[in-house]
């Protein structure tokens, strides 16, 4: 098959959205597909274009067994309604005319979303070429979550958004959602289960439990402290707060915070920190993919903290896959499908999103039951492995497209 797959974040870029994408060419193309990526200028997360790619428009570049088109994006440092409107809107118009001038002759068009708005790309693909068959996949239900977590307020906005992702449910000759929630939600809307699988978050299965070096030993005090970690976006789903106003009970503790990554919210989380005088919360800014097997292992358990609010409930965080992978023992604060997976899996324990109270009896309880926490550790990656690894899960996904592709 000869496949565009649109995303607007891609490699070099870091992240949970990466991650799949990449996973997920990486293993079409070879198994002979003809895999073409369409996405944006890298700059994700911090709205600066990296070196490299500054000043360009558009740009192919050849990537393993497959081939990446860039596309310019308006990008910003100061993160608001308006700077993210021309940040989605740039990404939709200059991908779609390089789709309209660059065309070729694709037999399946795949949308990976959100942002909602990269499904324009992909309805312009199917007015143009409307032989080619167009697969949307849904791996967070928007415009909902923006209104439920208060990001999406124009009622003008919100009425284009659902409108936008209407039209998208019905032009799409398949739609794949991470979680069997969401799959009942787009149901639930009035489209037919039919045209709805499954393919959930996974894990590549790169991260695993290693020796630590000996210099972040030493420089985190693993022989003093209980180390909790962090990794991700810090944004305003994960409500990381929470995980700050833990710390601030358990600073006499001898419990380490480690917050890995970058994001809109790092400023005011820095701010908090400085204001309430915490030396046991540590950010370590980005930290390279084949870095964080050092820091995983490193840690005592992993903290996966969200939002609670009803439409998480359907969410499944892939950093619950990242852990269980390098044998981390998992601290979750997320209701629904992510807490099934984990209590069947054995490899940690939930926590009430957003109750401190309960996040700091839970991370007191394992720093106290180091035996517990231990079998926690054994249960992990096994487990990933035989439910979620990437492969298998992209194997699946080969199927789906070939059979989307062969009908006629």
């Amino acid at each position: 098959m000869k496949i565009l797959y649109i995303t607007q974040y891609f490699h070099p870029e870091i992240g949970a959205t990466t991650n799949r994408a990449l996973a997920n060419v990486r293993y079409l193309s070879q198994n002979g597909h003809q895999v073409t990526i369409l996405t944006e200028m890298p700059n994700h997360p911090k709205g600066i274009i990296f070196d490299g790619y500054k000043g360009k428009i558009f740009l192919t570049e050849k990537m393993e067994n497959f081939l990446v088109k860039r596309v310019w994006v308006y990008t910003n440092v100061k993160k608001n309604f308006a700077t993210r409107l021309l940040f989605y809107l740039s990404f939709s118009i200059l991908g779609s005319l390089s789709v309209i001038f660059n065309w070729g002759k694709y037999d399946i068009v795949y949308v990976t979303s959100p942002p909602l708005f990269v499904g324009i790309v992909g309805l312009v693909s199917k007015f143009f070429f409307p032989k080619t068959k167009f697969i949307f996949e849904v791996r967070d239900l928007w415009p909902d979550a923006a209104i439920e977590m208060g990001e999406l307020k124009d009622k003008h906005f919100r009425k284009f958004s659902y409108s936008l992702e209407k039209l998208l449910y019905k032009k799409a000759d398949q739609i794949i959602a991470v979680t069997e929630r969401f799959k009942q939600k787009i149901i639930e809307k009035g489209y037919s289960g039919n045209k709805i699988s499954v393919i959930r978050n996974g894990s590549d299965l790169s991260f695993r439990s290693i020796d630590v070096p000996e210099e972040l030993v030493k420089k985190y005090q693993t022989d003093k402290n209980f180390i909790v970690i962090y990794a991700g976006n810090l944004g305003i789903a994960q409500n990381l707060i929470t995980i700050l106003k833990a710390a601030v009970q358990l600073k006499e503790n001898n419990i380490l915070f480690l917050l890995v990554g970058t994001g809109p919210e790092e400023a005011l989380l820095k701010n908090y920190v400085k204001s309430h005088h915490l030396t046991n919360v540590i950010f370590t800014g980005e930290i390279a993919k084949e870095n964080m097997s050092e820091y995983f292992s490193l840690a005592d358990c992993g903290l996966i903290p969200l939002k609670n609010i009803r439409v998480f409930e359907r969410t499944i965080p892939s950093k619950l896959f990242d852990y269980m992978s390098a044998n981390l023992p998992i601290i979750l604060g997320v209701k629904g499908e992510a807490k099934e997976i984990l209590e069947k899996s054995k490899a940690g324990i939930s926590y009430e999103p957003d109750n401190v109270t309960d996040l700091v009896e839970k991370i007191e309880y394992l720093k106290a039951n180091l035996s517990e926490l231990n079998i926690m550790k054994s249960k992990g990656r096994n487990f990933v492995k035989t439910n979620f690894d990437r492969n298998k899960l992209a194997k699946k996904l080969e199927k789906i497209i070939l059979e989307v592709g062969n009908t006629k």
